[in-house]
């Protein structure tokens, strides 16, 4: 249970303590400035940051003599003798302390706070979990959306005019009390909620290759439409709560047509929903990204493009492929495969004889057609080509070769999709160095539920 009691603390101009140079003194200290706080650090080095601050820097090692006469400290090193002296010593003299990260040697804790003008909200876990405490910060800003802090000026505004002309203290009360109701009002009828579109790129495979903002984009989400090669801890577990729509499409099969895609995200967007279209590797690489947002933008609805680590960069990464390099090649080309077959689709002669690395996505199906369209061409027979399979996952492989010996190859190896195909002279460099690459994928992952994928019904999934 928790029994603290909510406190906000009036220390403008007082002067407080924080032992500790390190980046989480650099945190607090920034946090002890919004309340215009008169700071003093004590730590032998500082990190980059303080400079610009506005702080007394005493540079030595914690004595007790620097807590006298603070309102306020926080201990902020990792040294824990230093950490429990701090404590002892603003315990004893009745100094309210906060060793961070260490809730038994604290008389108060920091919550996680939503600030927008005058209204400030603190939200304490008890010291037990201070990430939760972050999710329900960010859920509350989310629902406020900046409209909060501007009604309460309004209101402010009102109730320094009511004070002024109304005696009577209860009539005060139910004049304000009407005047916060119509607010609330008022935004409930005129302030409907801002949906947005978030078209995000998932990465090739591996969860941990999402980026930051993909991954807050999924946390804060509503509703999630998700394609087939999307890691279910994404989809899952990251934010349980959001509804999710498989829009899968895997060999040619096509759970949802393109179509409907697009008016579901129309849809719920008009309904002021966050809106996740979750794609695999980048969404602007033969995602059909481009596709989507000239929908959205048609229809003048709000989206947002976070880009991926497209599989081709994601394959070559992990099998130590420089796509670009000085001696071999100065330009990389993302193609896909599965068109090969449509007439005039490539210009073979051309890509035979660019300086480039050639990257195919979707083309192991059309693997004759390549290497036949190169080689023809005057390809040499001995370019060196590599076959990459569930590129950043823990059951990645690839095969190596050359166009001239890849058939025969293939022939004896069973491939399956999803692959990449990298061709060109930098596929060497994997040969060089594969004893030594060691990119580790993340660890298995069981999905919470059954994830309804074709691809990987029924299986663990590993990345």
């Amino acid at each position: 249970m928790n029994t603290l009691l909510p406190i906000f603390m009036k220390i403008k101009f007082e002067p407080c303590l924080i032992v500790g140079g390190g980046k989480i003194a650099l945190q607090k200290a920034r946090q002890l400035i919004e309340a215009e706080a008169d700071i003093t650090i004590v730590a032998p080095n500082l990190i980059p940051g303080f400079d610009v601050l506005k702080i007394t820097h005493t540079s030595t090692n914690y004595e007790r003599k620097h807590i006298a006469g603070k309102k306020l400290v926080i201990a902020a090193t990792n040294d824990s003798e230093i950490n429990r002296k701090v404590y002892q010593d603003a315990v004893a003299l009745n100094i309210p302390v906060n060793v961070v990260d260490e809730p038994e040697l604290c008389s108060f804790y920091m919550g996680s706070v939503y600030q927008d003008g005058d209204l400030k909200i603190a939200v304490s876990t008890n010291g037990t979990c201070p990430s939760f405490g972050q999710y329900v910060r960010d859920h509350i800003k989310s629902v406020s959306r900046g409209i909060w802090g501007k009604s309460l000026a309004k209101l402010a505004l009102h109730r320094k005019r009511v004070i002024q002309s109304i005696t009577d203290y209860s009539k005060k009360q139910q004049i304000i009390s009407q005047l916060v109701a119509k607010e609330e009002a008022f935004h409930n009828y005129s302030s409907k909620k801002q949906g947005k579109v978030f078209i995000v790129g998932a990465g090739p495979g591996d969860p941990e290759l999402i980026t930051v903002k993909g991954y807050h984009a999924i946390k804060n989400a509503d509703i999630i439409l998700h394609d087939a090669l999307i890691h279910p801890h994404l989809v899952f577990e990251v934010n349980p709560l959001a509804e999710k729509i498989f829009v899968g499409k895997r060999n040619g099969k096509h759970s949802v047509s393109q179509k409907e895609i697009q008016s579901i995200l129309i849809e719920e967007v008009n309904k002021g929903r966050q809106v996740v279209r979750l794609k695999g590797g980048d969404p602007f690489i033969f995602g059909r990204g481009g596709e989507e947002a000239i929908a959205l933008a048609g229809e003048n609805i709000p989206f947002e493009v976070i880009a991926g680590v497209t599989a081709g960069i994601g394959a070559a990464a992990g099998y130590g492929i420089p796509l670009t390099s000085r001696k071999e090649a100065n330009k990389t080309l993302f193609i896909t495969g599965h068109q090969c077959d449509r007439k005039g689709e490539h210009d073979w002669k051309k890509l035979a004889t660019l300086d480039a690395t050639l990257v195919f996505y979707m083309g192991l199906k059309r693997i004759d057609d390549i290497i036949n369209g190169l080689t023809q061409n005057k390809m040499s027979l001995y370019t060196p080509i590599a076959i990459i399979q569930n590129a950043t996952l823990i059951n990645q492989q690839i095969l190596t070769s050359t166009l001239g010996e890849i058939k025969n190859k293939l022939s004896k190896d069973e491939v399956k999709t999803p692959a990449i195909i990298i061709i060109g002279e930098v596929v060497n460099h994997h040969e060089n160095i594969q004893s030594c690459i060691d990119n580790l994928p993340a660890g298995v992952l069981r999905p919470l539920e059954s994830s309804g994928f074709d691809f990987w019904q029924g299986e663990f999934i590993e990345a």
